[in-house]
């Protein structure tokens, strides 16, 4: 009978005691890309040399393969949109991790979006209209069908005449108010900072439905991971902020803190996504 080499079980305590994220290339897509791929994996490495916790992060093109290494521990760590987490992750095997916050909350709303002077002043009033939305977001696209199931009995493509996909939240709002469409889905912060930057975006446009209180990222451990050690990582980044190198971290995500993040924070994706289930359920009771 052979037993594990010391060095083997050196580096399986090592392994059990790092912090191993994965992150989804396309799941927050107003963060530069170079941002993601490079100074990301810097700033998370310095952090944990700082709070002395082995970090790593590991930069995914495939939802799938960043389920599988999950599954699979190569990683013990996830951060994505809570609907990419709902459709694709078991909860049961999910455990507290932690969560951004900005301007004093950890979530914004969905807004829906047009120009005054073109009279959309409803989603009912939406029909054979241009929709853009943003690539890659697929709270935007759900609400979209959902909003369009509730006031028409029809998914998004069967009541606008266009619907087209924009990677960048800026993009978006210039397309509106430059008049290259009819409708946008922003969220909160990035319509805030347009009208910021530009006062006549708010004069011009107005708000015609939103969805309120959406989290555009949120992160969890794997439940097989040591608790005392979730809770150690958990502490210290409750307090990246108070760190040049977490400062640079959080400014990332445009973030301004850290916070804990609990399995229960998903109920409100899967109410949504159950309640989009259920209109395409009575959809098709119609047809």
């Amino acid at each position: 009978m052979s037993f594990p080499s010391h060095s083997f079980a050196n580096n399986e305590i090592k392994k059990s005691q790092s912090l191993r994220t994965g992150f989804l290339l396309n799941s927050f897509p107003d963060i530069e890309r170079a941002d993601l791929e490079v100074a990301l994996k810097y700033w998370t490495e310095e952090l944990g040399r700082q709070v002395n916790i082995p970090a790593t992060i590991k930069i995914y093109q495939s939802l799938k393969q960043m389920q599988l290494d999950f599954e699979h521990d190569k990683i013990n760590f996830i951060i994505l949109p809570p609907l990419d987490i709902v459709n694709n992750f078991d909860p049961n095997q999910l455990a507290d991790g932690y969560k951004a916050y900005t301007a004093g909350k950890a979530t914004e709303d969905l807004l829906v979006v047009t120009l005054k002077q073109n009279k959309i002043n409803s989603f009912r009033d939406v029909k054979n209209k241009h929709l853009s939305l943003l690539s890659n977001d697929e709270m935007s696209k759900m609400y979209a069908n959902t909003l369009a199931l509730e006031s028409f009995n029809q998914i998004a493509h069967n009541v606008f005449h266009l619907i087209d996909y924009t990677y960048k939240s800026p993009q978006l709002i210039y397309k509106l108010f430059f008049k290259q469409t009819d409708v946008i889905f922003i969220y909160q912060n990035a319509y805030d900072l347009a009208v910021e930057l530009n006062p006549q975006i708010k004069s011009k446009t107005q708000i015609i439905d939103k969805l309120v209180g959406i989290q555009r990222g949120i992160g969890f451990f794997h439940k097989s991971i040591n608790k005392q050690f979730r809770n150690k990582v958990v502490t210290e980044m409750e307090q990246i902020h108070n760190y040049p190198q977490g400062q640079q971290l959080l400014n990332i995500f445009f973030s301004d803190k850290a916070v804990r993040s609990k399995v229960s924070d998903l109920k409100a994706t899967q109410q949504l996504k159950q309640h989009y289930t259920q209109l395409l359920k009575r959809q098709a009771k119609r047809k």
